[in-house]
């Protein structure tokens, strides 16, 4: 169903993000189409479509994603005890003045399906596109974006968050300053220290444990992800390409990097769980990378 021929009438239940330029949840007589309008198709992900849009009160430009009730799989609680999305649920947990990650401005729900209203910084490209137009990202500027992904993602652990979909085409990056924000929590749920046995986001970024037991700890996974996306950007393309070269152990590099860059995608590539570096650690090896060769075995 196209939103543009839904009628208005049939919006229900407005909510509010609570970050900085949203308002608390509006009376209900104020729709999304009074408040919103919605432009073409930015892109289509397994949990839903995302438009772009301009919010009417000063135009600014917005993302709308569409996520349709029947594919909702996970749900979370508001104070009132009525259900939301985990994604909404997730968003509203992190939600702050972190630059890093995007903010949720405004969210509806329809009868089948739920809005999410976004940032969305102009000009800008994820960066999975950037690689493959440029080939790949030099050491120099993947350290920039990598300390800025090591932000968003501790920021998501402090606030209980796991994102579970850490991935180049869930890290958009604006032209002109540089800063990224980490988008997409349509994969996140509540960060445990117990183990997980369901998985949820893209099986070439999966931690090897998962493959070879079905279950994963959330901060290691996490690490591996973040591995994954370290070698994506410095070599161009994923480090594995099946769950079998996940498991075999073996990584081999496709273009000439640092030592210490590699040294850090080893450790964070680490076969065994808790042989990975913390969050902390990867942040402290891309600000100073002579300090892995105190870490035994990188």
């Amino acid at each position: 169903v196209l939103l543009t021929r839904i009628d208005p009438s049939l919006y229900l239940r407005p909510g509010s993000g609570g970050e900085r330029h949203a308002a608390e949840p509006r009376p209900g007589k104020e729709t999304f189409e009074r408040l919103y309008r919605m432009g073409p198709l930015l892109g289509r992900g397994g949990f839903g479509s995302v438009y772009s849009g301009v919010r009417l009160g000063d135009n600014t430009p917005v993302a709308i994603k569409q996520v349709a009730r029947e594919r909702i799989s996970s749900w979370g609680q508001r104070r009132s005890g009525t259900r939301i999305p985990m994604e909404i649920a997730m968003m509203r947990k992190v939600r702050s003045d972190c630059s890093t990650i995007i903010q949720l401005l405004h969210w509806f729900e329809l009868p089948d399906s739920f809005l999410l209203v976004l940032e969305r910084p102009e000009p800008s490209q994820d960066l999975f596109e950037l690689i493959r137009n440029r080939g790949f990202v030099p050491e120099s500027p993947a350290q920039g974006i990598f300390l800025q992904v090591l932000r968003a993602v501790r920021h998501c652990h402090s606030r209980g968050v796991l994102h579970r979909d850490i991935k180049s085409k869930n890290i958009i990056i604006h032209l002109v300053t540089g800063k990224i924000k980490l988008i997409d929590f349509g994969c996140s749920t509540l960060l445990r220290n117990m183990v997980y046995t369901k998985f949820s986001g893209t099986p070439l970024y999966y931690p090897p444990e998962w493959f070879l037991y079905h279950c994963y700890h959330g901060r290691p996974a996490a690490i591996w992800s973040l591995g994954v996306l370290l070698y994506e950007m410095v070599c161009g393309v994923l480090p594995f390409r099946c769950c079998e070269d996940i498991t075999s152990g073996q990584l081999f590099f496709k273009r000439q990097i640092s030592v210490e860059c590699q040294q850090l995608i080893r450790w964070c590539l680490n076969m065994k769980d808790w042989a990975r570096p913390s969050l902390e650690d990867c942040e402290t090896a891309t600000l100073h990378p002579h300090s892995l060769s105190q870490q035994p075995g990188k």
